[in-house]
């Protein structure tokens, strides 16, 4: 299979040049025009006074002067950071840190950059900076690879890669993509993301009209036809791209294409190998870079000096430059060479651990295999448990609206009971009391007219009799208006009126009816009621009450007993008892007294409940917005209360 150039290029020439090339698209994008960009920017300096917005002018000369001076980007990286570390300005100080690491990449300092990257990814992530953090990262990450540390450069790569899609724009998101291509596009994992990556890269390029990405992306275009075995196409492909990129004064995009057609012609075997070199060679000398030009000016010098000495010269001298700069930084401290050494040696390591690597890889992607099936595994267990979960949820909710229905049927049908049982019992109320108020003055009636069959009977006890009969049949019509308007008051629509009336009078109109019985069982009836005294009521309501309360204090009094009738005013109530002398009411009976079915010895005597009459008054009562109670000690008294 043929090499990649990607790959030749990172193991033979210019090691750090790919890693520069991203640094170069990492500046603004007006980097091609850059002095007249800088001319602006070093214009609108003495007229800030804000020491950030000064801060943040520096960085932006800094990152402009880095394509082609980088002793004029150190410098105001430099000052960028003293000034932004003397009035605590976090983002001026990343910046600045950011523009170091750069200077120190095309100064072959990688070790330092790297620190200065670190620092800034530190500050960046302090503030919450995302796109700086994409940025530094992608830095670090491209770090480690060309230092030939995939495993931690990958994770590093990854997670610039997802900031970036998130946060940057197209214009910033390009040259990730098409550097994520560089880095990866020999990687047997990663090939189809990877022109996925360049192809995206180019197509946001042309859309932007962005020549200097178009151009960038034309070099790995025509790696692609390369490594399709298309070498002479992907050669004047390289030579057109040169050409462009000088005209335009884009300098490092003709050192790369010129390496790229070096490796070409070397691995075909072609003769004009060395004069792309030369290219690049002066390309380097042309952009300010040529520092970084070390293999290809050894390769230049050894091969000069084979043919002529002379002609060797100028190489050698470009050789002891670049020796001199790398010894300065060697006396300023900033690198070593037992970190060199190490650092090699590292390298070395790794690339002998290629192998155990490999195996790493395929074991990792069997444990990705491995973790897929068992996601899959757990995604339909998942499913099925969802599943049964849904369908137990629509068997409870569709029983939860049975039971809920149910639960109304349930109460409509006894609340639908509970209105029979209020009919029935209006029913059995009504039944009782036709039986009750109207036998007694219709058995009076009766028994009076049996005695017109007698025919000794004079004329005076004729119109006695009649008198009487009237009497009766006047009760009992008043009765009957009586219980008809109880009944008005069960049905809807009742309207309770009150009026005022003296309440001794009402009781006398009551006991008058009664003065027979009361006289046949020679009964004593004392009314202690103030002739003055006052009571707001019903009329007919009052004196159902009144009427049945004396008929039974009447009907249940001993021979010669007394009934005693008692008013007085209380507040702004009226309380009113009667009380007699008699058998009285047991302790049992007394809470079922106003009950239509009463239990206990008052039922066994008289067959029903002793109040069903009582019933009535006592709805009466609670009607007129009164209470009405029973007292009695069982044997001697019973006495009835009511309060209105």
């Amino acid at each position: 299979m043929t090499k990649s150039p990607l790959s030749l290029w990172q193991r033979t020439i210019l090691c750090s040049v790919p890693f520069c090339l991203f640094l170069l698209f990492c500046v603004p994008r007006q980097a091609y025009s850059q002095t007249r960009l800088i001319n602006a920017v070093k214009a609108k300096l003495p007229r800030l006074s804000d020491s950030m917005r000064y801060a943040d002018g520096l960085n932006r000369i800094s990152a402009l002067y880095i394509a082609g001076q980088l002793d004029s980007s150190y410098k105001y990286a430099k000052e960028a950071q003293v000034l932004s570390d003397r009035i605590h300005y976090p983002k001026g100080l990343a910046d600045a840190y950011m523009n170091l690491g750069s200077c120190f990449t095309f100064l072959n300092n990688s070790r330092l950059a790297h620190r200065f990257y670190m620092e800034a990814l530190q500050r960046f992530k302090s503030m919450g900076d995302s796109a700086g953090i994409s940025q530094a990262t992608y830095n670090i990450g491209s770090y480690y690879h060309y230092e030939g540390r995939p495993a931690i450069a990958t994770p590093y790569i990854t997670e610039a890669l997802a900031i970036g899609s998130r946060l940057l724009s197209d214009s910033a998101w390009s040259p990730m993509l098409a550097n994520y291509y560089r880095m990866f596009a020999e990687d047997s994992l990663r090939q189809d993301s990877a022109r996925w990556a360049l192809h995206k890269a180019r197509d946001i390029a042309i859309r932007y009209h962005d020549d200097r990405m178009i151009t960038y992306t034309g070099l790995f275009m025509a790696n692609e036809r390369f490594r399709n075995k298309e070498l002479l196409p992907a050669m004047e492909d390289l030579k057109k791209l040169s050409a462009h990129a000088i005209e335009e004064g884009m300098m490092y995009l003709a050192v790369y294409a010129n390496a790229q057609l070096d490796l070409y012609s070397t691995s075909a075997g072609m003769p004009d190998s060395i004069s792309y070199k030369q290219k690049m060679l002066d390309a380097a000398v042309m952009g300010g870079y040529k520092k970084l030009m070390t293999r290809p000016v050894t390769a230049l010098y050894r091969h000069y000096k084979a043919i002529n000495a002379a002609a060797a010269i100028p190489y050698a001298d470009i050789m002891s430059e670049i020796a001199a700069h790398q010894e300065e930084l060697r006396t300023q401290g900033e690198l070593d060479y037992t970190e060199s050494f190490l650092h090699e040696q590292e390298l070395k390591a790794l690339r002998l651990n290629n192998a155990l690597q490999e195996q790493t890889i395929e074991t990792d992607r069997l444990e990705k295999n491995k973790r897929i099936m068992l996601i899959i595994f757990l995604t339909v267990c998942s499913v099925l448990l969802g599943g049964l979960l849904a369908s137990y949820y629509r068997s409870f909710r569709n029983s939860k609206q049975k039971t809920k229905h149910f639960r109304e049927a349930a109460k409509l049908v006894h609340m639908q009971n509970k209105e029979l049982q209020r009919h029935d019992d209006f029913k059995n109320k009504l039944l009782s009391i036709l039986a009750h108020d109207f036998r007694l003055p219709l058995g009076h009636i009766i028994k009076v007219t049996e005695l017109f069959t007698q025919k000794d009977i004079q004329a005076e006890q004729f119109r006695e009799i009649a008198v009487n009969i009237a009497s009766r049949a006047t009760e009992t019509l008043a009765l009957f208006e009586t219980v008809l308007r109880w009944i008005k008051s069960q049905l809807a629509g009742f309207e309770y009126a009150p009026q005022v009336h003296v309440l001794k009078d009402l009781w006398n109109e009551v006991r008058e009816p009664l003065s027979q019985e009361i006289s046949d069982k020679e009964l004593i009836v004392e009314m202690h009621i103030p002739p003055e005294l006052k009571i707001q009521a019903d009329h007919e309501m009052l004196q159902f009450v009144h009427r049945n309360l004396l008929h039974n204090a009447v009907k249940f009094s001993l021979r010669g007993s007394r009934i005693t009738i008692f008013a007085a005013r209380e507040a702004d109530h009226t309380f009113v008892s009667i009380t007699n002398e008699g058998s009285g009411i047991s302790a049992n009976d007394q809470p079922y007294i106003f009950d239509y079915k009463t239990p206990g010895k008052l039922a066994r005597e008289t067959g029903r409940g002793a109040g069903l009459a009582l019933i009535i008054c006592k709805d009466f009562i609670e009607k007129m917005g009164g209470t009405i109670s029973v007292k009695s000690d069982g044997t001697h008294y019973t006495t009835f209360e009511y309060t209105i």
